[in-house]
Formats: structure tokens, C-alpha cells, sequence
């Protein structure tokens, strides 16, 4: 299922936005089951490193999804002298969001927070 969604390149929109939203799941389901944390973890790397991929590939549509998720991969692996790195990686997402009017992202950036 997901290999088959992962080999589109680019895509329209939609998919994007359907693969941010599945990647931010993931990381959150992974904050909180430490059973299958790890399944959760490699999967939401798989669809971070796709996205950074289209977003080095010069698609500027995507920049404060991969900020946020940025953001969420740090908080997940933050150590406790780490909290003010994570603080400006969530300002930052927000920020890029609200700048690019994203306004809904901007407010899923700061639920997030």
C-alpha cells in the first residue's frame, strides 16, 4: 500500500497534503505508544525524507510542511537541555506557515506546540 503511494514523485497537492498529514500522524501515534514506536518511527521517516526530497527538488508548496515535521521529529527525540532547540524549530514552523498563509497549517503548527 504505502511503497505504491511513495513512488509518486511530485504529484498534485492533494497527495502532499495526504502525506504530511499521514507522516504528522505517525509521529504523534509514535510520542505515544512505546510498543510500536519504532514501526511508527520508520514509517514517518520514509515519508519526511520523500518530502524533503520534493522540497530539495525546488517545490516551494511544501516548505512549512517539512518545517513542521522538522519540528515534530525533534520534540520526539528531544533530550531534556534540547527544549529550547525544539521551541524554535515549532516558532519557526509556525511562522513559515502563517508567512505563506497557511493559516490552517500555522494553526495545526501551534495545537502542535
Amino acid at each position: 500500500g504505502d511503497q505504491q503511494y511513495l513512488k509518486i514523485k511530485g504529484g498534485n497537492f492533494i497527495v502532499q497534503t495526504f502525506w504530511f498529514h499521514r507522516c504528522l500522524c505517525l509521529y504523534a501515534m509514535a510520542r505515544t505508544n512505546k510498543t510500536k514506536k519504532r514501526k511508527y518511527i520508520a514509517q514517518a521517516k520514509r515519508i519526511h525524507k520523500e518530502l524533503n526530497n520534493s522540497l530539495k527538488n525546488k517545490n516551494p508548496n511544501i516548505l512549512h510542511y517539512v518545517s513542521l515535521l522538522n519540528a515534530e521529529k525533534a520534540a520526539l527525540k528531544q533530550k531534556k537541555y534540547q527544549e529550547d532547540d525544539v521551541k524554535k524549530l515549532y516558532n519557526n514552523a509556525i511562522t513559515m506557515s502563517a508567512r505563506g498563509g497557511y493559516v490552517h497549517d500555522a494553526e495545526l503548527a501551534q495545537e502542535r506546540f
